[in-house]
């Protein structure tokens, strides 16, 4: 039902749920998962403002955050494969093919690995303008059958019951959305 599915994370709590959801829809139907984390220069205001005075002003800050959210991002990965991996050896337990017919099973091993890293992506991108355009463009642009995102993000309480960012990408996404509380 969904190949393809997207999910934003922005290191809270529940944006973390929802990553651990798209996991779990994932394994169901065996789809491919993209973790995507926005960088939001907005945040930064003396990086807009210091690039004229002094380009790199600030921009350690805003490199940190990012390898931050890189190493994060890896351990999810890591996750997400070594749970991948191990309902592969399940199935191929259960399983009656002919695989112990194939005269070299290093091939077969190796086939099987780079399928699963064919099925676990991240990104690490940079808005351009707001947050949630950003998150839905990117879905557009990988063709998403399905978009995961997290009821509040670290950003603070804009909305009562549902955040800011969860709204407007639930307004304008091109797929389905599921908002994790």
């Amino acid at each position: 039902m969904f190949s393809k599915i997207l999910v934003a994370f922005d290191g809270s709590k529940p944006s973390l749920d929802a990553v651990e959801s798209a996991m779990e829809i994932g394994k169901k139907y065996n789809s491919s998962l993209i973790i995507l984390h926005v960088l939001d220069s907005y945040k930064y205001p003396y990086l807009l403002s210091s690039v004229i005075l002094a380009p790199t002003f600030g921009s350690e800050k805003f490199e940190k955050e990012r390898e931050e959210f890189d190493k994060l991002m890896k351990s999810l990965k890591e996750k997400y494969l070594s749970v991948k991996s191990a309902e592969d050896v399940k199935r191929d337990d259960n399983a009656t093919t002919d695989v112990a017919d194939l005269s070299d099973s290093t091939y077969s091993a190796n086939a099987k690995s780079n399928n699963r890293n064919g099925l676990f992506e991240t990104a690490i991108v940079e808005a351009e303008t707001s947050t949630a355009s950003t998150i839905v463009d990117y879905a557009e642009s990988k063709n998403v059958d399905l978009l995961v995102i997290g009821s509040k993000g670290r950003t603070g309480l804009k909305k009562m019951l549902v955040g800011s960012t969860a709204t407007e990408v639930v307004k304008y996404a091109h797929c389905p959305v599921i908002v994790v509380r």
